[in-house]
């Protein structure tokens, strides 16, 4: 009797593990796509616009800004987490792909690349 209590005991703490483990997993997050200017966290969009570069670099360089992309029809500045990619293309028009980190507002980027003219 104690042995099958052992290995009950024993399952019941392999099946517990398991569980906390199958839960402690982050769970995927969705690709997304937004199309917009490459601007600085203190602009935002004020500073969606052509020759807004020096002063969206020099916010990133100098004042502790981040850079991102401006998505004019959400209103909404998202912070990227490669801030080295974005500097390639402060000041201009890009499609950023990436998954969104909905606490921190930051997109982790998986591309960035020229886009064409968008409206707003």
């Amino acid at each position: 009797m104690r042995r099958i209590a052992a290995v009950l005991t024993v399952v019941a703490l392999i099946a517990g593990a398991v569980a906390v483990a199958a839960f402690a997993e982050e769970p995927k997050k969705a690709e997304t796509t937004i199309t917009g200017y490459i601007t600085d966290s203190m602009c935002k969009g004020d500073g969606a616009k052509p020759g807004h570069r020096d002063c969206a670099l020099k916010c990133a360089k100098e004042k502790k800004g981040k850079l991102g992309v401006w998505d004019a029809d959400a209103a909404k500045f998202y912070a990227l987490d490669d801030q080295k990619k974005a500097m390639e293309f402060a000041g201009e028009i890009v499609t950023v792909t990436g998954t969104l980190d909905e606490a921190t507002g930051t997109l982790k980027v998986i591309s960035i690349a020229k886009a064409e003219k968008k409206n707003g």
